[in-house]
């Protein structure tokens, strides 16, 4: 059973988007700290060269492991809007949403913004779950 999409873009088309420009993109920026941590990456043992990070390098180890933790939450309530018969409009727009929100969050925790980087989470874990409701409506 696929849902009437109408002109707009297949949502589907988010999840790659979003796995590769937000969660692999995180990686760089914790690889990057990485990087500078010693002059090299440590792709033998990256854990423990990860372990050993401080100050915003910790923080980008730790905003990439909760991008990682974010992505099923957005992933099944896209899925479920999508095959569950979401308006695609609303679909889109918390896609968008959730998107921005998650890409303020890893600014906010890298640059040690604690408030923006709480109501960036906040907002964005709302938008994933909505997605869920709207296979509800």
């Amino acid at each position: 059973l696929k849902p009437r999409i109408g002109t707009f873009m297949d949502p589907l088309y988010y999840l790659p988007i979003v796995y590769l420009g937000l969660v692999i993109g995180s990686k760089g920026i914790l690889g990057y700290a990485m990087h500078r941590l010693g002059g090299r990456y440590d792709n033998s043992n990256p854990r423990a060269q990860q372990d050993a990070l401080e100050g915003w390098g910790q923080r980008a180890k730790a905003a990439h492991y909760n991008t990682y933790e974010a992505w099923p939450v957005y992933a099944i309530g896209l899925l479920a809007a999508r095959f569950g018969g979401g308006d695609p409009l609303w679909i889109h727009g918390l896609s968008l949403v959730w998107i921005s929100l998650r890409l303020l969050y890893l600014y906010a925790y890298v640059a040690d913004h604690d408030r923006l980087r709480t109501l960036s989470w906040s907002g964005a874990t709302f938008a994933a779950c909505w997605l869920m409701v709207l296979s509800l409506q």
